[in-house]
């Protein structure tokens, strides 16, 4: 938590200033306190002011937090939920650019990109040597590339040179400025197909927005987080194998939303830490249960065959409030049950399962589980807590590989990444298992 002293325009009246103004900022929080008298319990949609040290900042979406009473006048503590430095934003709606910069450490981990060429024990030398930009994206809107970047500290009297290097991506217009919200609409959404695909942390180090030769503004707020930590357990796809293809992958990423949902279920895990097993274990059967209805569909009677079976059996009924039960039960008769979607997964998780598992009894095992959660019925073939948690891994990890399909990556990548993946998991499984029977 960094701390800095300055004054803003009053949020009550916009001709008054309030002096000795605490601004408090981290990557959890951005909040300041004042002085004031009055009270306001709405959202403040801006606060302006200048911290020493830091500079001219613009809080926007401000919610009292609490307040405490003083010697001269009452303390009253807000929260923000994002802040631009570097230059007043009174209408954040009607604020555009044409750029932003944003760095990820994950990134650079991930790309393996460096600029750093060290020869210091050799040649006794070291340099640092331009690199191409690397465009991944392209569409008549925007496009994305992959940058380099260097800081260099001098530290003189302890004889300390320090060079950290990063990598980001650099967001561009292709066609007029865009509003700042989308922008972030975007960072978010590229964040969750880097974190899929990468398998690596996703924490944005700087985000920079620019217009024209403008100095940059930029932003903090708690978008700035990794979706979740880097998972051994999880499909890793390095970037070599999937750079000649990104175009591609994240075009369909933006295009085929329908993948959106599965995906958010299974990142709720990464994202809140707090989530226990049995939910955890319900998102991922919902993810895949919504994945195949997007994806792999299917009706088991053709739509007019199905018509008229409905029409037969309500026309067979002759009490009007039994019809109108069965009518709205018969709505979803048409529809694979879960263990059929689960069924049609079948090759993936003969593949991702240990060899001597029977992928049909595990399937079961997985349908009897999420029917005894949601439903508490029979606890019969139901997983125990320790099985339900790498049963969601093994779910988990099929929902991905299905995505992969989807957004295009080649096929006998992705059966590289399921021989992988399941060696993985099964040796975390069988180590485990053994600490569990000792204890």
């Amino acid at each position: 938590m960094e701390n800095y002293i300055g004054k803003i325009v009053s949020p009550f009246d916009e001709n008054e200033s309030i002096d000795f103004v605490r601004l408090s900022v981290s990557n959890e929080r951005i909040e300041i306190e004042f002085s004031s008298s009055k009270r306001y319990y709405g959202i403040i949609k801006t606060i302006i002011g200048v911290f020493n040290g830091f500079g001219k900042v613009t809080l926007v979406n401000c919610q009292n937090i609490g307040t405490s009473s003083g010697a001269g006048a009452d303390v009253r503590k807000f929260s923000a939920d994002y802040l631009f430095k570097g230059e007043f934003i009174k209408n954040p709606e009607s604020f555009y650019f044409d750029r932003v910069n944003i760095e990820m450490a994950g990134l650079l981990d991930w790309t393996k990109i460096s600029t750093i060429n060290n020869n210091l024990f050799i040649d006794k030398k070291l340099t640092i040597e331009d690199i191409d930009i690397i465009e991944i994206y392209n569409s008549e809107n925007f496009s994305v590339e992959i940058f380099s970047s260097n800081n260099i500290n001098y530290k003189r009297e302890n004889n300390e040179i320090t060079i950290r290097e990063n990598v980001g991506l650099k967001i561009k217009s292709s066609n007029g400025d865009i509003n700042i919200w989308d922008y972030l609409h975007l960072i978010k959404e590229l964040k969750k197909i880097l974190f899929i695909l990468s398998n690596r942390s996703t924490k944005i180090d700087s985000t920079n927005f620019y217009k024209d030769d403008k100095y940059p503004v930029t932003l903090y707020w708690t978008g700035n987080n990794s979706l979740g930590s880097s998972s051994p357990m999880s499909p890793r796809i390095k970037f070599e194998e999937v750079k000649p293809s990104l175009n591609n992958i994240i075009h369909n990423w933006f295009e085929k939303k329908d993948l959106h949902t599965s995906i958010e279920l299974i990142l709720e895990k990464s994202i809140n830490i707090k989530l226990s097993r049995e939910n955890y274990f319900l998102n991922n059967c919902f993810s895949i249960e919504t994945f195949h209805r997007r994806f792999k569909n299917y009706k088991l009677f053709d739509k007019s065959e199905f018509k008229e079976i409905k029409k037969g059996i309500l026309e067979s009924i002759e009490k009007e409030t039994i019809r109108e039960l069965i009518s709205n039960n018969l709505a979803h008769i048409n529809e694979p049950n879960f263990r059929k979607r689960l069924s049609d997964f079948h090759s993936d998780f003969s593949k991702i399962l240990p060899q001597e598992w029977i992928v049909e009894d595990y399937i079961t095992k997985i349908v009897k589980s999420r029917n005894y959660l949601v439903h508490r019925s029979s606890r019969k073939k139901v997983f125990d807590r320790f099985d339900m948690l790498y049963a969601s891994i093994f779910i988990e990890t099929v929902i991905k590989i299905n995505v992969y399909r989807v957004l295009g990556i080649k096929e006998d990548l992705i059966e590289n990444l399921l021989v992988e993946t399941s060696g993985t998991i099964k040796g975390f499984y069988d180590a485990n298992k053994r600490i569990q029977i000792e204890k």
